[in-house]
């Protein structure tokens, strides 16, 4: 049996083949490899005219960089995809989804007096606030738990059951009981007509445990923490609990609630899908920290960055939109950035650990936030450079940012590799902090604003920083909580 062309040996030598199989025989006879018939991959000879591409030159402006400018970019299809809609300027634009890991429910015990010494000892660590105070909150929580006696006290124990269960041993059959026990229990608490002020609290706390619980579950599974925040928000409006004197137990839950419902405006502004069965955006219901706060001259400055925070999400406008290229617009984001600028912190304003660095984060990364959101996509920001450098020297004082809402802000800012390496290094050492929580999706999020600049280097335009961190955000398939 003998082949239509020959091998390829006999076709380089220019020789004619005679199609031998497996091998030909004069390759066999001239003692060399015979490199069979099967088609291959070739490239052109440099010398090769006849198959080299011909055209006219690039311009200068689109000229391909230089080999001491090149650098790898590690990026998907789908990143690639989003990149071109941003280059394009085109709605809506599509996010990048990923999946999350697969649960395997494991068996555990759950042993109530272990899961509350549990609590007690570790599990609160995880309850985030603004200024870290959690050995405050949980003995708060303790106090509801422990004479409980009625559905509402009930409700509070099984939900710090199930928090306590889920950051102990992950997500498991037992935690899911224990949550659904709490949400059954509270259900019954609440069709028995008005509650009690006593019995409102307990609703508060036991709404915010289990928004807590959504939160500390894998990316992917759920987002039924706004939901959980928005039934606190009601308890709060219906019993008028926001009226307390400074300093009261509810005022530490209520400041709890707050910081949750102040970020929560940041995600909504930015979740590419938006939730419905409520209303969202500048028109949802709020309840200032200011409320509860003394009056000025001496604010707490943690409540009046979270405040302005809450302000600029509901202030900024798309940079597409007419309006957005107003004087009026513009005046409102100038004065909005000053008063940002204006707080001044000192160490007995806040009781953070590190009062002066937690408000300073905040502070420096709602700045940033608000110029980066406000510039159009035809001209660069300006005045952002020492912002930038500023936020950028936070990761070298070696301190560990557990806040996802700063520390996402401030890594979109990294550039160059030894930036990223400290964001990463950063984020290294909030995951082995005590208060350490799931920080895939900020993780992959973040990752996807570095490949996103990385393939814009090279273009004319500014990049689209909402469009950007907005398709980021949307993939983590479920609405994120920035705490």
């Amino acid at each position: 049996m003998k082949t239509r062309k020959g091998c390829w040996t006999c076709r380089d030598r220019k020789i004619h083949c005679d199609g031998g199989l497996p091998v030909c025989q004069k390759c066999v006879g001239a003692q060399r490899e015979c490199r069979g018939y099967e088609p291959r991959l070739s490239w052109p000879r440099k010398d090769d005219k006849k198959r080299t591409m011909a055209g006219p030159s690039p311009p200068a402006a689109v000229r391909p960089p230089t080999a001491s400018r090149l650098f790898f970019i590690n990026a998907t299809y789908r990143d690639v995809q989003v990149y071109r809609h941003l280059s394009h300027r085109l709605r809506p634009l599509p996010s990048i989804q990923y999946c999350p890991a697969p649960w395997a429910p494991p068996q555990v015990d759950v042993n109530p007096p272990d899961l509350v010494r549990y609590f007690h000892d570790a599990a609160h660590h995880s309850l985030v606030t603004f200024d870290k105070n959690t050995p405050k909150l949980r003995d708060i929580l303790l106090s509801m738990v422990m004479p409980h006696g009625t559905a509402a006290g009930s409700a509070l124990l099984y939900a710090l059951l199930a928090f306590s269960a889920l950051r102990r041993s992950g997500l498991h059959q037992q935690a899911l009981e224990l949550k659904i026990a709490a949400l059954q229990t509270l259900s019954a608490s609440a069709e028995k007509g008005p509650l009690p002020r006593d019995e409102a609290v307990r609703h508060l706390a036991t709404s915010m445990l289990l928004g807590s619980f959504e939160t500390l579950l894998p990316s992917g599974h759920s987002d039924e923490w706004l939901r959980y925040l928005w039934g606190a928000m009601d308890v709060i409006q219906a019993t008028r609990l926001a009226d307390q004197p400074h300093g009261s137990d509810v005022c530490h839950l209520l400041d709890w609630f707050h910081y949750h419902e102040s970020l929560s405006r940041f995600s909504l502004h930015l979740w590419p899908g938006k939730p419905v069965g409520r209303q969202t955006g500048p028109g949802l219901p709020s309840l200032s920290l200011a409320r509860h706060r003394p009056a000025p001259p001496s604010p707490n400055p943690s409540y009046a960055i979270l405040n302005l925070l809450s302000e600029a999400c509901e202030t900024l406008l798309d940079p597409w939109d007419p309006r957005s290229r107003t004087e009026d617009y513009r005046d409102r984001l100038r004065a909005l950035n000053e008063r940002i600028g204006d707080i001044h912190t000192t160490p007995q304003s806040v009781s953070a650990p590190d009062p002066a660095l937690a408000v300073e984060v905040y502070q420096t990364a709602t700045r940033i936030y608000l110029v980066r959101a406000a510039q159009s996509s035809w001209e660069p920001s300006a005045g952002l450079d020492d912002l930038v450098e500023r936020a950028l020297a936070l990761p070298a004082r070696e301190c560990t940012c557990t806040h996802f809402f700063p520390l996402f802000i401030v890594a979109c800012e990294a550039r160059t590799d030894e930036q990223r390496a400290a964001i990463l290094s950063l984020i290294g050492r909030a995951e082995e902090s005590k208060e350490a929580r799931n920080m895939a999706w900020v993780i992959h999020a973040i990752q996807s604003v570095w490949v996103h600049q990385d393939l814009h280097a090279d273009g004319d335009l500014v990049v689209d920083y909402l469009g950007m961190i907005s398709a980021a955000i949307g993939s983590s398939n479920t609405l994120p909580s920035f705490v």
